[in-house]
């Protein structure tokens, strides 16, 4: 998603101290503030709908979702920024409350292997169950083929269904904001393809081509109540989503961070999840942090283990090049031993190979011979 479509950024991850939205002691903005706290309405409140949509639903019997723009049109004029800082500090109200949720989240697990993410119903966990999709009812129907409750369904996947908040997920995501706002899925996935060249952790995504998603993984509303819309989501990595829902609620990376530290879950999955939501620029800049402090340098270490095991391959390579001189040398040497022993061999039997001329004497004109 592009970051000039995220809703801003907020002014920094803070440690909210957390009370009771009737409470005259939570903490707020300067007395000045354009926008002072009061008591939560009915339609700040997440999970509950305004006032004339609730009519409207109650009234309706259409099974047709009603889009949920984001923010909605009473905090048109309220800075985006407020607006979170507001649902952070209400979090703790409305995190593993399925009580007062408002849209459900089907996720798919095509790898599932039996081994979870924290037990449901922690307070890191929403509620949630990871079942085959056999137990799906009509009205969650993922593969859209209108098939009867009791009708087995070919090739089941385990999902994971989460009960959740429509403002906290709109306010963070802007994939999910559209969804919910009603646009087609298909659109939004068609400009929002992360560019070839992008490589950083931190690149925004730009358009480009158009992006060939299967039918069966495609994210979609199903059929559901206008107040409480059900979204099949398939995410690239759903063993970590569960943290990102929480910083979504609260704002803390420090569940995250010590997830990834464990193992528990891998930095690829959360880049790639983070990318596909479309979240804001300050869990990237967490992601990104934990990249250089972590990743980049064990990398930089194995680059640099490789290379040296190269230098002493080469090392190795000029030493075996210096034996082979060494040796040619002691051959020419011991060959020069050899000359110096058969000289001085002949030497002690009276013999020499030095060059003498024909005859030792001369008389006469000169080169003239004469015999002694």
């Amino acid at each position: 998603m592009s970051l000039d479509n995220s809703p801003g950024i907020p002014q920094g991850i803070k440690n909210l101290r957390l009370h009771h939205p009737y409470s005259h002691h939570r903490c707020g903005p300067p007395r000045d503030h354009k926008y002072p706290l009061k008591r939560p309405s009915m339609d700040f409140a997440p999970g509950v709908q305004p006032s004339s949509n609730s009519s409207s639903s109650s009234s309706s019997s259409s099974p047709s979702f009603l889009p949920r723009p984001f923010p909605p049109s009473n905090l048109a004029d309220v800075p985006v920024e407020y607006i979170v800082d507001q649902l952070r500090n209400l979090a703790s109200l409305y995190w593993n409350k399925p009580e007062t949720a408002d849209c459900t989240i089907i996720i798919p697990v095509p790898n599932y292997r039996g081994r979870a993410s924290p037990p449901s119903g922690s307070p890191l966990h929403p509620p949630s169950d990871v079942s085959s999709s056999e137990s799906l009812r009509a009205e969650h129907d993922p593969t859209g083929s209108g098939r009867r409750a009791t009708e087995p369904v070919i090739q089941p996947v385990p999902r994971i269904t989460l009960k959740l908040h429509v403002d906290y997920l709109s306010a963070q995501s802007t994939f999910l904001r559209g969804l919910f706002s009603g646009a087609s899925p298909l659109d939004l996935i068609n400009t929002t393809v992360p560019s070839s060249s992008s490589s950083s952790p931190e690149s925004p995504r730009r358009a480009s081509a158009p992006f060939h998603v299967p039918a069966n993984r495609l994210p979609r509303l199903l059929p559901s109540p206008p107040s409480h819309p059900v979204l099949f989501l398939p995410i690239p990595d759903p063993s970590s989503i569960h943290l990102l829902f929480h910083w979504m609620y609260f704002g803390r990376t420090n569940h995250i961070e010590d997830c990834l530290n464990r193992g528990i879950v891998h930095w690829e999955g959360l880049a790639r999840n983070v990318e596909y939501l479309g979240l804001p620029t300050e869990i990237k800049i967490f992601l990104g942090r934990w990249y250089g402090n972590w990743i980049l340098p064990a990398r930089n270490l194995h680059n640099c283990d490789s290379y040296d095991d190269d230098s002493d391959d080469e090392d190795l390579d000029d030493e075996d090049d210096d034996d082979d001189d060494d040796d040619g040398y002691s051959t020419q040497s011991s060959r020069d031993d050899d000359s110096d022993m058969e000289a001085i061999e002949d030497f002690e039997r009276g013999r020499t190979r030095t060059i003498r001329p024909l005859s030792g004497v001369t008389c006469g004109p000169p080169y003239r011979a004469c015999t002694a």
